[in-house]
């Protein structure tokens, strides 16, 4: 097994990343992904794994990106292992014209024996939701690869602040 990344590798990965998303050039940011992605947009709800579900769903938003004028500014940047959190304010150009920000937070995964990302789980606020759900058009979730969070997030039976309360000799009423 391999060490972690560490922070500066996880950093360079995600620059890679980010140049290829600037430019609209799909198979470099494919080329910064492992082999069997993983992603999550949970604001809408869907997943979608396989380079064939991502690479669908990278050529449906990048291509809607640069018109809108996407810009983004990271508000918080955390990295624990393997794993790299961001949040931003995002503005985008809406198709009336109108300029807005948004705010999106996504947690990224990174596969250390590959030094690529193996996955990304993103929430998003209303504004921009509106905008990815454009960019992906009303029929991405039929295609192969896609599937909705619900039907495979396990069912919660209890909070887990009660284990952690009684582990602490606390009572949760």
């Amino acid at each position: 097994m391999a060490d972690d990344l560490t922070k500066k590798e996880i950093e360079a990965i995600l620059l890679e990343h980010e140049i290829a998303e600037l430019e609209e050039d799909i198979d470099r940011t494919m080329a910064t992904l492992s082999p069997n992605p993983h992603y999550e947009l949970a604001t809408l709800g869907l997943a979608f794994e396989g380079h064939e579900a991502v690479r669908l769903a990278y050529s449906k938003i990048l291509p809607g990106n640069r018109h809108r004028n996407v810009a983004a500014e990271m508000r918080i940047h955390a990295i624990a292992a393997n794993t790299l959190v961001r949040e931003a304010h995002v503005s985008f150009t809406k198709d009336d014209g109108e300029r807005v920000t948004g705010q999106y937070l996504v947690v990224m995964s990174f596969d250390p024996e590959t030094k690529l990302i193996s996955g990304e789980r993103m929430y998003m606020d209303p504004n921009f939701a509106e905008m990815f759900k454009q960019n992906l058009g009303p029929d991405f979730e039929k295609q192969p690869g896609i599937r909705k969070l619900s039907d495979f997030a396990p069912q919660i039976d209890r909070h887990d602040a009660y284990a952690v309360a009684e582990r602490r000799g606390l009572t949760i009423n």
